[in-house]
């Protein structure tokens, strides 16, 4: 009778806490244009505005660069994320979540993002001490979303290309979702820019390993003028717990050209294109239960973005129940 107990206490644990209606996000990043006037490519982010509302999305992850910005001068830094956030109007007004975080060229002044993004337009404030509104946790329906900044030279004595790790263990370590979603500005592995994460590769495995352990399987992130999807192989043998690494700084930027190689630090990880574009656009994540399929979203005309590339997995929390104590790490 006890068996049969905790079998349908299973059941209802696992209809309870995994379940989720099917839900919808959109991960890009990128939109500053080349320097000129109001420092973003307003044409190109208002078309993705207008997908992020017409694919029905619940919310927004941006993975920095968001203008050209200015390094010496604070208003017209504020000016240009003012512009930025004028651009976005039309997705707070669908009341959807919009989450950027800072790119190189948005880090002029941390007081012209704060003041940008106040109010209804700030982040979560449950960031790290001298990071809040810049590095953030949410949690949202059957998933928890970290957003790093990267780019923090004073706090914790930090550089750039660092994140605070000690932070982001905390939010793993306490998590009882079934989804991990990442994103930052810098590749973890170098693609075409060689500052990146991998300028400080111990650091950077050790929060590629924490991704690993806490069954997240992707990280989103930009500096990279293109859309770029890579399989990050540990080489353990358990293909179920790589991470793919979606470069998706094809909001509006100045597109490189890369040479095809992914000649950085690293340390051991076999690095291998999935696909590769250089032109505007998007990834559409849908969650259904445990299952996640992610679909690059390629801008082929003004106004018309199609289906491209299409990768889907089925996620593997990193906890179980005990038995009816409560959750515990696996």
């Amino acid at each position: 009778m006890r068996a049969v107990s905790v079998i349908l206490f299973l059941i209802v644990f696992s209809s309870t806490c995994f379940a989720a209606a099917p839900w919808k996000f959109i991960a890009v990043g990128d939109s500053r244009n080349n320097g000129t006037g109001n420092g973003v490519n307003t044409a190109i982010l208002r078309e993705i505005a207008s997908e992020i509302i017409n694919q029905g999305a619940d919310l927004v992850m941006f993975s920095g660069d968001l203008v050209y910005g200015n390094t010496t001068n604070t208003t017209i830094l504020q000016k240009q994320l003012i512009v930025w956030r004028n651009t976005m109007q039309s997705v707070y007004d669908a009341n959807i979540a919009v989450y950027p975080v800072r790119g190189n060229h948005d880090v002029g002044s941390t007081a012209a993002w704060n003041s940008v993004f106040s109010g209804s337009y700030a982040m979560p404030g449950n960031g790290p001490a001298g990071e809040k509104n810049m590095t953030y946790a949410v949690v949202h329906k059957n998933a928890l979303i970290l957003g790093l900044d990267e780019y923090d030279g004073v706090n914790n004595n930090r550089t750039y290309h660092r994140l605070n790790q000690t932070w982001v263990d905390a939010q793993f370590a306490a998590n009882t979702k079934a989804h991990i979603f990442v994103f930052g500005h810098d590749t973890a592995f170098k693609v075409y820019h060689a500052d990146c994460l991998d300028d400080y590769p111990t650091n950077r495995n050790t929060f590629w390993a924490s991704i690993k352990n806490a069954g997240g399987r992707t990280y989103f992130t930009g500096h990279d003028h293109f859309y770029n999807h890579a399989l990050v192989d540990d080489n353990d043998g358990d293909p179920n717990n790589d991470i793919h690494q979606y470069v998706v700084g094809s909001g509006g930027a100045p597109f490189y050209n890369w040479a095809g190689n992914y000649d950085g630090v690293n340390s051991g990880f076999s690095v291998t294109q999935q696909y590769h574009a250089a032109k505007y656009g998007y990834i559409l994540g849908e969650v259904d239960n445990l299952n996640v399929t992610l679909t690059w979203m390629e801008r082929v005309s003004a106004n018309t973005y199609t289906a491209k590339e299409v990768w889907s997995y089925t996620a593997v929390p990193a906890f179980v129940n005990d038995g009816g104590v409560g959750l515990s790490r696996k």
